[in-house]
């Protein structure tokens, strides 16, 4: 009989906001090794906030966070960053680093503060950099990049952490087609192949549909939906979270996964 995969990401009940304003109001979640599970939403419903607050950025008002299974507030800061790699929706460059050495920061979990880079360290970089078409890109100031760019370096630093849980906002934003394709590739290789956990926000359904094992949609801090993409991509679903009477929801020819679109 086969084991149930491995429960990486797990919250019950939780809240969360910010200046004593509630966002999140009571979320049930749990993210599985070797699965894809998108977040998806209209704007406003705390899909940001829930990665914050996961990850301890954001105080928790109530409810419970556990990661590999171990409470949140038990881990230290090294240790959630052993576990878990963020790549989030907006940061801007402090420094004037190369790509290169802006993703070896990734590393720092992974060794003592003042060591030196190690060459397995170098070598995470220079796969993450592969994986993410950076590894022509490892001289450049990332000062220089374009907004595409910057957000696969963002990605390339979080791949290069080797974290089995893979917590990302929106990192197709500014991504072209072929960006956009590989990307969603990747993750879906990265939880297949290296077993990882992915929780992966975005607000194209129809990719979040083709490449995702699961899906979770919130509305106003709550949960609406989750499930498969074809329990979650319903026309009922979509109309009342994003109050748009025109979606419509049919089958991709090509692949028989569902797909949203417009019927004014």
């Amino acid at each position: 009989m086969k084991s149930e995969p491995e429960l990486q990401l797990e919250t019950r009940g939780l809240r969360a906001g910010y200046h004593g304003c509630e966002v999140l109001r009571g979320i049930d979640l749990e993210v599985r090794r070797g699965e894809v599970l998108s977040l998806a939403g209209p704007n406003g419903s705390g899909k940001s906030t829930l990665l914050r607050a996961v990850t301890g950025l954001l105080p928790l008002h109530g409810g419970e966070v556990r990661i590999d299974g171990i409470p949140l507030q038990a881990l230290s800061a090294k240790e959630r960053a052993r576990r878990c790699a963020v790549q989030p929706q907006v940061e801007a460059p402090l420094f004037d680093y190369t790509v290169g050495q802006f993703i070896l920061l990734g590393r720092h979990p992974q060794r003592h503060p003042l060591a030196l880079a190690t060459a397995r360290d170098r070598d995470a970089a220079a796969r993450a950099m592969e994986q993410t078409d950076l590894a022509s890109f490892a001289g450049r100031s990332i000062r220089s990049l374009s907004s595409g760019e910057w957000q696969r370096t963002l990605l390339a630093r979080a791949l290069a952490q080797e974290a089995p849980l893979l917590l990302l906002d929106e990192p197709a934003a500014h991504l072209d087609a072929g960006h956009l394709f590989a990307l969603h590739t990747l993750l879906r290789s990265l939880a297949r192949e290296k077993n990882c956990a992915v929780l992966c926000i975005s607000h194209d359904l129809n990719l979040a549909a083709e490449f995702s094992d699961r899906m979770l949609i919130m509305s106003q801090g709550r949960v609406q939906a989750t499930g498969t993409p074809e329990e979650v991509m319903t026309e009922p679903n979509l109309r009342e979270v994003f109050a748009c009477k025109a979606l419509r929801v049919g089958t991709n020819p090509f692949t028989g996964r569902p797909a949203s679109f417009f019927a004014p």
